[in-house]
Parts: C-alpha cells; structure tokens; sequence
C-alpha cells in the first residue's frame, strides 16, 4: 500500500530551507499539496525561501498539486487557511499523514516527525545538523 502523505507550507518552507525537501520524496511514495498552500509559497511567495524548490519539486512530479473540491471536508476551526486545506486534502486523498506544524493541528506529523522519519530510514544519520541549517536560514522548530 502506497504511504501518501499531505503537506503544508511550514514543513516545505523548513525543509526547503535546510537543503532536505527530497526528503519528502524519499520517505514518502504520493507527496500532496493543496493548490492553496501551493500559492502561498510559490505564487504569492514567489521571492521567499523555499518558493524554487517547491516549484521545481512539482515540475520534477514528485510533488502533487491537488485542489480541494469538497469544502465540507475542511474542519471548522481551519476553514480558509492552509492547515484546513491540507487536513481536507488528506481526508479526500485518504493519506496516510498530513505534516504540518500548527500546534493545533500536529496531532499528526511535523517538520521535524519527517527528519525523525528520515532518521529511522538511515536517510540522515543526524537530526542536529539539519535543524541547525534550518534555523540558520531563518526557520525555527518551535511552538506556533
């Protein structure tokens, strides 16, 4: 059964940022985002970090740009923004993980579930490194 997994910007910024975007590809057999989140890094975001990464990840193939067709899927306390578009993504897509780092959606995975991930699959042998790369660059793993 293939392992499909639902991203959001945070965890693509991050990752981005530390040189481990593949990872996602690594890991993971489907990598989906939906359209919104697309648009808020690589269309609105187009100047920022992570943009051309996660631009030329979709044009490689390996990263899905999926639009959300059914609302009502979309949790409540989410509606409008990335975080209810990526978990109503997951539901319609029936992922196996939605990675996002909002603290009050992370009941799934977040940037750093995924090097953890990578660590377990021998895709990484340090976590430390990584994340130092990351924050040099500007990203934090801390609570939202």
């Amino acid at each position: 059964m293939a392992l499909v997994v639902a991203v959001n910007a945070s965890p693509l910024i991050g990752l981005a940022k530390g040189r481990r975007l593949p990872l996602l590809r690594l890991l993971y057999d489907e990598v989906l985002i939906p359209s919104l989140v697309y648009d808020d890094v690589v269309v609105k975001g187009h100047r920022r970090a992570g943009a051309r990464a996660v631009r030329s990840a979709v044009t490689a193939g390996w990263l899905q740009v999926v639009a959300v067709s059914d609302a009502s899927v979309v949790p409540a306390e989410f509606k409008g923004t990335g975080e209810g578009e990526v978990i109503a993504l997951a539901r319609m897509k029936k992922a196996g993980y939605v990675i996002i780092d909002d603290r009050k959606a992370r009941h799934w995975i977040s940037t750093g579930g995924v090097i953890r991930d990578a660590m377990r699959a021998r895709r990484v042998r340090k976590a430390k490194p990584i994340v130092e790369q990351m924050m040099v660059k500007g990203f934090g793993i801390f609570d939202y």
